[in-house]
């Protein structure tokens, strides 16, 4: 396996990506739970991240098949901080190190190439597989927002996590 990130392109949109998020299992501690996804709804996404300075939307790749995103938002603000979110989405890849690989290149990115000084995550408290990931890439538990997020019928506390760069 040879993971590499690069920035999404529309013609990284197949219907396979597409169906990352009818997978259950993939958007169960996800907002895109919520979501309905189509080949041309990702493409506009996609395209609106390459249209927009506060956001890059990375693919995560493997030789060249695409397995997964990850995302930085706010790198416009004055602050030097940002969010980032990540999915694996060929479920085929859980528990490889591709989270923990695509992680740690957006840490590198986010101090050489965006200059920033912090980022942050939050996650759904039971998703053990993404505390585990932050904290081997050196992000520290700051926090607990108590019933904050709404998923599978129920609510759950949000862990925020932050790395300073």
């Amino acid at each position: 396996m040879k993971f590499e990130l690069m920035l999404l392109k529309e013609s990284d949109v197949t219907q396979s990506y597409v169906d990352w998020y009818s997978n259950p299992d993939v958007t169960s501690y996800s907002d895109n739970q919520y979501r309905v996804f189509t080949l041309d709804g990702q493409k506009n996404y996609v395209r609106s991240c390459l249209n927009n300075d506060d956001i890059d939307l990375y693919g995560i790749f493997d030789d060249g098949l695409h397995i997964g995103n990850i995302v930085i938002s706010g790198l416009s603000s004055v602050h030097k901080r940002a969010e980032i979110t990540y999915v694996v989405g060929d479920t085929g890849y859980w528990g490889k190190g591709v989270a923990s690989y695509a992680i740690s290149e957006m840490v590198k990115k986010s101090k050489m190439d965006y200059k920033l000084n912090r980022l942050y995550a939050g996650l759904a408290e039971g998703n053990i597989g993404s505390a585990r990931v932050l904290e081997k890439n050196g992000f520290k538990l700051e926090g607990k927002r108590l019933n904050h997020l709404f998923y599978g019928g129920e609510f759950h506390n949000q862990l925020d996590y932050g790395l300073l760069l």
